[in-house]
């Protein structure tokens, strides 16, 4: 499933993820509902962000608990709000191959759901993504786990660990105070600690994606890519140094 790491924008970086007025850590399972609201407000062209808040919570939910994936909040150390979240895999294939087996029949009820109430979504979902997410469904129940392996190196090389970026989003009054820079380093750092050789994420390649943002963090841009569906992305890796 190939879904766009935004609404970061102009944050800056910050040099540690703890900070007086918030810190960052695991989202708490109760808090799934909350970040599901935060994706919907920061992130409303996200195809998966018509599914709902019920969908969303669930697929918060099992990044949470993921022993591949990681779900991150940034949290007002005295308020204690929400105020970002970050959600990225470790073993991409591992995580959706659980995600699948675990909640793939909720998650394909809260979808059949919105299709009915929305036959607009209905629509754009048989017309652009259907056929791509039952082929990604069906890898994920096959394939299980398996390490990628960079096209530029021999057969005989160990094979690369790859995460994936797949979400941050930043409440959009709280962006400027370094929430997103320190989402993303806490990633990388538990990335390294996992012994990844580099990390992916895709962004839309116009003024809504976040490409300066990940550069300034020192991510390197890698070309375009288009989806099935036809939709433009932006590239970008970090080469993790272990």
């Amino acid at each position: 499933m190939l879904v766009s790491a935004e609404a970061v924008y102009n944050t800056p970086l910050m040099s540690d993820w703890t900070r007086t007025d918030f810190e960052v850590r695991q989202l708490a399972p109760e808090e799934t509902r909350e970040a599901a609201g935060l994706h919907e407000r920061e992130l409303p062209h996200e195809f998966l962000t018509r599914f709902g808040t019920a969908f969303l919570a669930r697929y918060y939910g099992a990044f949470a608990e993921s022993p591949d994936a990681v779900a991150l909040a940034a949290v007002d150390t005295h308020s204690g709000d929400l105020e970002g979240v970050l959600i990225a895999t470790f073993d991409t294939r591992a995580h959706y191959s659980n995600l699948v087996r675990l909640h793939g029949s909720a998650l394909a009820r809260h979808v059949a759901l919105q299709a009915l109430r929305h036959p607009s979504l209905a629509r754009d979902l048989i017309k652009t993504r259907l056929l791509r997410y039952a082929r990604g469904i069906l890898r994920s129940l096959t394939r299980g786990s398996k390490p990628e392996r960079n096209e530029n190196t021999s057969p005989d090389s160990p094979a690369e660990r790859v995460g994936f970026l797949t979400y941050v989003a930043v409440s959009g009054e709280h962006r400027g105070r370094g929430i997103g820079g320190a989402l993303l380093e806490a990633y990388e750092r538990m990335a390294r600690e996992a012994k990844l050789d580099r990390l992916e994420l895709v962004t839309t390649p116009d003024e809504r994606g976040a490409g300066p943002f990940y550069l300034r963090a020192g991510w390197t841009y890698a070309g375009e890519r288009v989806s099935q569906s036809g939709e433009r992305y932006a590239l970008y890796i970090r080469v993790l140094d272990n």
